[in-house]
Parts: C-alpha cells; sequence; structure tokens
C-alpha cells in the first residue's frame, strides 16, 4: 500500500476527485477565475490581429495560427517548468485542474435558464442562455430558448468536462492545460462570426480533432445512463453527418426530443436538420436532460478513477 500510494497515479487520483469535487461543490466567481482572463486575452488578441476582409484567406489562416501560438506558449511553457520544477508539483496540478474544469458554471447559468424558462420570463431567458451559448437568441421562442440551453449544456458537458478529464487521465495536467486553452480560443473566435471564418480555422481544426475522443468517451457514459437502443438509432437516422448533429442525435433519440434545427449567428440563419426524437422540447425536458448529464458525469468519474486506479497497479 506504501509503494502504491506513493506511485505516479495515486496524486493524479486525488487531484481528479479534488478538481470533481470543487466543480461539484463551489462556484469560483467568474470575475476572478483565471480563464476570465484568458476569455479577455483571447478576444482582445482576436481584435488586435485579426486581419482586414481585402486580405486573402491563407494570410488569415497565417493569422490565426500565430495568434494562438504567440498568446499561449509562453503560458503553458511557464506552467510546465514550474510543474517539473516543483518540490511538490501535485500541488500545482491540482491548482491547474481545479482552473481548468469549470463546467459547475455551465450548470448554473443552465439552472438559471431552466428557472426562468419555468416562470415564463422570456426576456430573462434569453439574456441568461446568450451566457452559455454562441448563437443569436433575441427572437427565440420559449422552445427554442429551452433546446438551445439543453444543446449547449450536453455538448459543453462532452467538450468541456469529458475533455479536461480524458486529456488529464490519459496524457497529465500540461496536456489538459493545452486542451482547454484551444477549446476557450476556438470558442473566443467564434468561426461564424463576422470575418472569422478563416482566421479561427487553425484553431478550429485542431480543436475538431482533439474533441472527438473524449466525446465519444462522453456519448459512451450518456447512453449507460439513458436508453442506448434509442440513441443509437437516433445516430443512425440523422440526416447530417456531422460531429455535433450526430452528437445531439444520440441525446435526443435517448430522451425522445427534437434536437438541432434553424439557428442564428451574426444575423445570419443556418438551417441545420432536427435530429433526435419525436417530441418537441418541453420544460421538463430541461429537467431530464440534466439529470441525464449529471449521471453521466458520475459515469465519466468512475471510469477516469478506475483508469488511474489501473495504471497505479500496472
Amino acid at each position: 500500500m506504501t509503494l502504491f500510494a506513493s506511485d505516479l497515479y495515486f496524486p493524479s487520483l486525488l487531484v481528479l476527485w479534488l478538481a470533481v469535487a470543487v466543480d461539484a461543490l463551489w462556484r469560483w466567481p467568474q470575475s476572478t477565475h483565471p480563464l476570465t482572463f484568458m476569455r479577455y486575452l483571447i478576444r482582445q488578441m482576436g481584435q488586435k490581429v485579426l486581419p482586414s476582409d481585402n486580405y486573402a484567406a491563407g494570410q488569415h489562416y497565417i493569422s490565426g495560427a500565430l495568434a494562438a501560438i504567440v498568446l499561449l506558449s509562453p503560458l503553458v511553457v511557464c506552467l510546465a517548468v514550474l510543474v517539473y520544477m516543483a518540490e511538490y508539483p501535485v500541488f500545482f496540478e491540482a491548482v491547474i485542474m481545479v482552473s481548468l474544469l469549470d463546467f459547475g458554471f455551465q450548470r448554473q447559468q443552465y439552472k438559471k435558464v431552466m428557472a426562468c424558462v419555468g416562470r415564463n420570463k422570456k426576456s430573462l431567458a434569453r439574456e441568461m442562455v446568450k451566457t452559455i451559448t454562441a448563437r443569436q437568441c433575441h427572437a427565440l421562442t420559449d422552445i427554442g430558448i429551452a433546446k438551445a440551453a439543453i444543446e449547449s449544456l450536453y455538448l459543453k458537458f462532452l467538450y468541456l468536462y469529458c475533455g479536461v478529464i480524458f486529456y488529464f487521465v490519459v496524457f497529465g495536467p500540461i496536456t489538459a492545460l493545452v486542451y482547454r486553452l484551444l477549446l476557450l480560443t476556438s470558442w473566443q473566435w467564434h468561426y461564424r462570426e463576422k470575418g472569422m471564418h478563416h482566421f479561427a480555422l487553425p484553431v478550429r481544426k485542431l480543436v475538431s480533432v482533439l474533441v472527438l475522443p473524449p466525446a465519444i468517451f462522453g456519448a459512451f457514459a450518456t447512453l449507460v445512463v439513458t436508453n442506448p437502443v434509442k440513441g443509437i438509432a437516433a445516430m443512425r437516422k440523422a440526416r447530417q453527418k456531422d460531429k455535433t448533429s450526430l452528437l445531439l442525435a444520440l441525446l435526443g433519440g435517448a430522451l425522445n426530443i427534437k434536437l438541432g434545427g434553424p439557428a442564428m449567428y451574426a444575423d445570419k440563419k443556418y438551417r441545420h436538420a432536427r435530429v433526435g426524437g419525436v417530441n418537441d422540447v418541453k420544460y421538463s425536458s430541461m429537467h431530464h436532460t440534466r439529470q441525464t448529464v449529471h449521471f453521466a458525469m458520475a459515469v465519466v468519474c468512475a471510469v477516469a478513477s478506475l483508469v488511474l486506479l489501473a495504471k497505479g497497479v500496472l
């Protein structure tokens, strides 16, 4: 037992449990959260170096790639050196993981949206849902607000929560840090914002590859806690076979609700196919989604813990 406790993976297991517990029980104020400062820096960097429309697409690609490298590399290198040189690296690993695993804010905002929808406060619900989605929300109906909140919560569970845990377990805290910063950059430089399509493409392409393993991991956890037969059947029936449509089809099929459909970004409507089940989203669907995500989070944490324990034994 002493040998196992001193093993590389036992402290990692404690770090994982600490990060999960903090995310579940405590909300780091957004005004003092380290990622809030990073959001500001990334946003400002994008505005400063974004080429005008007169430049060719290649110039936008180069500017976007260099901006991400120049902004993120110094922070990653400094933290990696700090962890490597520290006498007790587990302390810094814990701080990094607690900072990265900030899914609690998404759940908190989702709960506020759910409360506003339940009290029929449509204007306030639109304002709340704007904090967790990139789409335009000013014209959303009650069903549209609920559907946008459901889709945002589920996709961020897959990409943020599952992604950070997956890369921490498999590769360690620095890789999880790189992943989270790239994901944050991709969200701040949204490719559907005006002038961002080509500029955001390098980071977006990289993130689209990095999110696949954790998305599959999270989808598996979703199937475990819902109806796997209906979820898989809905994925097969989905007319659009892109990653987002398939993941929403899985959740929609498992809960028998319609997801996807038209969405507004930067005053432009994008007509996506509806996927999932046969019933329209209702207020009760928001409760079911919240419960599903909570159960899936438990499955993800259990599997991640078992993997770290297995690494420690082997």
